[in-house]
């Protein structure tokens, strides 16, 4: 493959130790075509790569000379129990490819065949979830949440075993780092620290270079400890202020660079159920929508612990403080200007929590309901009290609400709303008429929502006509509240 910029092309992953990682040789995918490639993110990131590049590489069949297939060694706790035997079981790392501000990202193929870490798996990835992740990453980058993102993605006649016969599918993930909180986990467990110490200062080159300027070693990772959790609080502030559930929230599946990783029964809510279960294996509850911020602090409190021999443990704690307060503080910001509040204060966090279990009670829908309140105090002000349970408790409600909003003008508050409030939600069934019609041939669906999804706030014109008009409103009660596996 034809490369003029020789420095477009790395694999940085090498600078660490070999039991780090298993070099691959991926499986290349029988009668491969690809589905789409993502020139959105290609655009955005100034990279140019020719449509038989990206074919190449997605289906497996022949990757850049500077590149080098890498499956990474990881643990993590999975729904709360160390596990010792993980690791890139379907997936490697190609390299990192080099962006028009000389940053560098990963590329990761997923759905590529065994590795030595794929346990009893066949290492293979169906359609069905290829397409979730490839859409889901537009949808919540779109939305201002840090994510991972796809940026092509191939299609096979080949057959893989889930619950079911399925279509399989290969496709290339790009992120910041493919390092995990389980990849410190690991380290830790092995004991080795002056392997931890590498690891951590990889990070810091990678994704965290301005704290490189940070002379004192122990304060350097303090800062990196910190910083990771400071990040992974603003991400999960930014899920529960769209309503956004994750599903599989174990350690393997957090990323240091605080960016959504490693997607399988995602959803958004449909009514506003706050203790809502989107993967149905998990029949405790342990990753339901209203457990997400307190699982994050679990989770980096475990992180925590992995540093146990970089830091102190007044290090630690600060860390864990800084997560609770920095969570917090953006749920607080993001939820109140969905609000149309400008400048939430802190008394307002009692009237969004209040707010949000009326609206379980109510059955309300979480996004249309926000949609809805743009219209209050307006000419159609009918629209978001037509919606409304005739009830005195929401009666209440609206007397409370405008006497908060009595303290700034109309205009600021419109326009926040506007800002804040997306009109456009990835609900679980739009995935799956769009997994449908790409498992019949038809890839225009697939085409068209990877550009609609990228404007939530202000949707394109065809959502005026009445055949699309419906995706703006509730769905239907039979396309609500879709349980997933972690197979999704």
């Amino acid at each position: 493959m034809p490369n003029s910029n020789k420095t477009l092309f790395q694999q940085n992953y090498k600078k660490l130790p070999d039991s780090f990682y298993s070099r691959i040789r991926p499986e290349a995918m029988q009668q491969a075509n690809l589905l789409h490639f993502n020139q959105n993110l290609c655009n955005e990131l100034g990279i140019k790569l020719s449509e038989k590049q990206l074919f190449e590489m997605t289906s497996g069949q022949t990757f850049p000379n500077e590149f080098e297939p890498l499956a990474q060694k990881y643990t993590g706790h999975q729904f709360g129990y160390y596990n010792p035997d993980l690791g890139d079981g379907r997936g490697v790392l190609l390299g990192q490819i080099k962006d028009k501000d000389n940053q560098y990202w990963d590329l990761h193929l997923k759905g590529c065949g065994r590795t030595p870490y794929s346990r009893r798996g066949d290492g293979r990835a169906v359609l069905r979830s290829a397409i979730r992740e490839y859409l889901i990453g537009e949808a919540l980058d779109a939305l201002g949440i840090p994510t991972t993102r796809c940026l092509s993605i191939c299609g096979s006649p080949e057959s893989v075993q889930r619950e079911q016969s399925e279509p399989r599918a290969t496709y290339i993930r790009i992120a910041k780092t493919h390092i995990r909180f389980g990849h410190f986990e690991w380290l830790a467990q092995q004991g080795d620290i002056e392997q931890q110490k590498q690891l951590a200062e990889y990070v810091i080159e990678t994704v965290y270079p301005e704290l490189s300027c940070i002379k004192d070693e122990k304060q350097r990772y303090a800062t990196l400890l910190k910083t990771i959790m400071q990040n992974t609080a603003s991400m999960i502030a930014g899920w529960q202020s769209v309503g956004f559930c994750h599903g599989v929230m174990n350690t393997d599946n957090m990323s240091v660079a605080g960016e959504t990783f490693d997607f399988g029964p995602y959803a958004f809510l449909d009514d506003c159920k706050i203790h809502y279960i989107c993967n149905h294996s998990d029949t405790e509850g342990r990753y339901a929508y209203s457990q997400q911020p307190n699982i994050g602090l679990w989770n980096c409190q475990v992180l925590g612990q992995a540093f146990i021999n970089l830091v102190s443990s007044a290090d630690i704690e600060h860390a864990i403080d800084h997560y609770i307060e920095t969570f917090n503080q953006e749920y607080l910001l993001k939820m109140g200007r969905k609000f149309g509040l400008v400048d939430p204060v802190e008394e307002d966090k009692h009237f969004i929590a209040d707010t949000l279990i009326l609206m379980d009670e109510s059955q309300l829908d979480f996004h249309y309901f926000f949609t809805l309140l743009t219209h209050f105090d307006t000419e159609q002000h009918h629209l978001f009290t037509d919606y409304l349970l005739d009830s005195k408790a929401w009666q209440n409600w609206q007397k409370r609400y405008r006497e908060r909003i009595s303290e700034q003008s109309k205009t600021q508050r419109q326009q926040c709303l506007k800002e804040n409030v997306p009109l456009l939600t990835l609900r679980n069934y739009i995935a799956q008429e769009v997994i449908e019609s790409t498992t019949q041939g038809n890839v225009k669906p697939l085409e068209n929502w990877m550009q609609w999804l990228r404007q939530p706030y202000n949707p394109a014109e065809v959502f005026l006509e009445q055949s699309h008009r419906h995706y703006l409103q509730p769905p239907h009660k039979h396309n609500k509240g879709l349980a997933l596996s972690c197979s999704s």
